[in-house]
């Protein structure tokens, strides 16, 4: 099952996918979040300890993912590696084995 949260800024998208996350994991189900949001805070939603959040990276897109085109033209991403080396690397696990990836970030002023 894969679950997205979007709106608008400040509706309590962090927070209800953190929420969801943590209830899925005490379901016993894996649950692997990942934040794309350009002000991650989801790790700290979480409750991921600072000493463990310190090690995550936002994950290269130019280096871990390729786009494909399927035959209709439409333009798909997809890992280049297996999914748990790219959360060993560049993710952390947090409470209730939650693994987190940060796929963006803020570059500075006029860097995308």
């Amino acid at each position: 099952m894969r679950i997205a949260v979007a709106g608008k800024g400040g509706a309590g998208k962090t927070t209800i996918a953190a929420t969801l996350a943590r209830v899925y994991a005490r379901m016993g189900r894996r649950v692997n979040a990942v934040d794309d949001d350009p002000n991650p805070n989801l790790s700290v939603a979480l409750g991921v300890p600072e000493e463990v959040r310190t090690h995550l990276r936002r994950v290269p897109r130019e280096q871990i993912m390729e786009e494909r085109l399927d035959a209709a033209g439409n333009a798909t991403l997809h890992l280049t590696r297996p999914f748990g080396d790219v959360i060993a690397e560049y993710g952390a696990r947090g409470p209730d084995d939650i693994s987190v990836l940060t796929m963006t970030g803020l570059l500075g002023a006029g860097k995308g």
